[in-house]
C-alpha cells in the first residue's frame, strides 16, 4: 500500500483549484491550456494525479511545509514550465491543450525527485513594473512627516531572484508606464527619484533565473528575459540578497528596525491566515515609528486568474501594531487588505497603468505635506 494511503491526505482541495482557476478561464492563452489539459487528465487518468498530489504532500508534510491549494497550483504550473526550459524547449507559449497534456503526462509518469520537489518550492515571480509603487512611494517620502535624512531603509521580502530593487531610481525602466493626472499632479509632472540608504532582497530559496522565467506567464517570457538576464548579473550598490525566510526573521538582530519600507508584492496569498498573521508579527519587528508596510495584491480573489484589477495598499506602524493586536494569531489576507490604505489602482497585475487609490489623499494628508497639491 503507498505510504500515503495510511495517513489522512486532504486532497479534494487541492483538484477543485485547479478546477476551478481552469472553468474560470486565463489571460493567458498558454497558461489556460495547461490548466485544461490538467483536468482533462484528471477525468482521464484520476489515480495518477491523486497520487502524484498526495506524494508532494506527504513530501511537505515531513519536511513540515505548508503548501495550500493555490501554492501548489502555481508552482505545479511552474515545474511542468522548467521541465521544459531545462530541455531548452523555449516554443511553449503557442502549447495547445493536447500539447500540454503530452508534457503534463510525461512529468507525472516519470515523477522523478527533481520534479516532485519543484511542486514544493514557492513560485519566483517577478513582475519589474510592480516595483513603480516603491518609486512612486519614495519620491512622496522626499515630503515625509518626519523625513528621512539618511534615505530609506527597505526590504523586499519573497524577492525571487531580487532584481525588482534593481530597477529602483532607473527611470528609465518605468518610462513606459503611464500615470493618472492625480499622480502627476503630485509628482510634479515626472517621476521622481528618492534617496536609498539600503534595500534588501530577501527569499527563502537560492536565486534561479530559469526557475523565474518558467514563472511567468508564457507569453511574457519573450520581452522580460533580456531584461531579466541583464539585472539579475547586475551588481547595484547599495542593495543586497539575504536567503532568509520572512518566517523567522525575528531570530536574527540584524533585521531588528531595519526598515522604514517592508514590501510584499504577491506573497501573502501564498500563506494561509495563521501565517500571514506571522508574517506581521515579523514585520513589526523589522520596522520602528515611522515605518511602512507596502502590499501589492489583487483586489479581489474571485477574479480571472491573471487579470482583474490590482492594486497597492499601505499600512503605516501604528496601524501594524492594532491589527496584530486585534487578529492574534490568524488573519485572512483580505481581512488584511480592507484595514490597509489603498494607494494605487492598476487595472492588471502588470502595472502599466497607475491610478489613484481611493485613500491616496488621506496617506498624503497624514504622512506627508503634498496633500496640498491633490485635487
Amino acid at each position: 500500500m503507498p505510504p500515503w494511503k495510511t495517513i489522512d491526505l486532504q486532497i479534494a482541495p487541492y483538484i477543485e483549484e485547479l478546477e476551478i482557476v481552469a472553468q474560470r478561464g486565463h489571460k493567458d492563452p498558454s497558461t489556460e491550456n495547461l490548466l485544461l489539459a490538467l483536468m482533462e487528465l484528471y477525468h482521464e487518468y484520476p489515480t495518477l494525479i491523486e497520487e502524484f498530489i498526495a506524494l508532494v504532500l506527504l513530501r511537505a508534510m515531513q519536511q513540515q511545509l505548508e503548501i495550500t491549494p493555490r501554492a501548489f497550483r502555481l508552482s505545479l504550473l511552474t515545474a511542468v514550465k522548467l521541465d521544459l526550459r531545462t530541455r531548452e524547449i523555449r516554443d511553449y507559449e503557442f502549447f495547445s491543450v493536447d500539447m500540454w497534456k503530452q508534457v503534463v503526462l510525461e512529468c507525472l509518469s516519470r515523477a522523478d525527485e527533481e520534479f516532485a520537489n519543484d511542486c514544493l518550492r514557492d513560485v519566483s515571480t517577478v513582475k519589474i513594473y510592480r516595483y513603480v509603487a516603491l518609486q512612486i512611494l519614495g519620491g512622496f517620502l522626499n515630503h515625509a512627516r518626519p523625513t528621512f535624512p539618511k534615505g530609506l531603509r527597505i526590504l523586499d521580502g519573497g524577492c525571487s531572484i531580487n532584481i525588482g530593487l534593481k530597477c529602483l531610481n532607473d527611470l528609465a525602466i518605468f518610462q513606459d508606464i503611464e500615470y493618472s493626472p492625480e499622480i502627476l499632479q503630485v509628482l510634479g509632472g515626472k517621476l521622481p527619484t528618492f534617496l536609498l540608504q539600503y534595500a534588501y532582497g530577501i527569499d527563502k530559496y537560492s536565486p534561479n533565473l530559469e526557475r523565474t522565467l518558467a514563472s511567468l506567464f508564457p507569453s511574457e517570457v519573450k520581452f522580460w528575459e533580456a531584461l531579466y538576464t541583464k539585472l539579475y548579473y547586475l551588481n547595484k550598490k547599495k542593495i543586497e540578497y539575504h536567503q532568509q525566510d520572512i518566517l523567522y526573521l525575528t531570530q536574527h538582530q540584524e533585521y531588528a528596525e531595519a526598515f522604514d519600507i517592508v514590501f510584499l508584492s504577491s506573497l501573502l496569498r501564498r500563506f494561509p491566515p495563521h501565517q500571514v498573521a506571522e508574517v506581521l508579527v515579523q514585520i513589526a519587528y523589522m520596522t520602528d515609528t515611522h515605518s511602512f508596510l507596502v502590499i501589492n495584491e489583487q483586489m479581489s480573489k474571485e477574479t480571472i486568474e491573471g487579470g482583474g484589477t490590482y492594486a497597492t495598499f499601505i499600512v503605516p506602524k501604528e496601524d501594524l501594531k492594532r491589527i496584530i493586536q486585534q487578529f492574534r494569531g490568524r488573519i485572512d489576507l483580505y481581512q488584511l487588505l480592507n484595514m490597509a490604505l489603498q494607494l494605487f489602482v492598476y487595472p492588471d497585475e502588470n502595472c502599466q497603468k497607475v491610478f489613484a487609490g481611493k485613500h491616496l489623499k488621506t496617506f498624503l494628508q497624514h504622512y506627508t505635506t503634498l496633500s496640498g497639491l491633490m485635487v
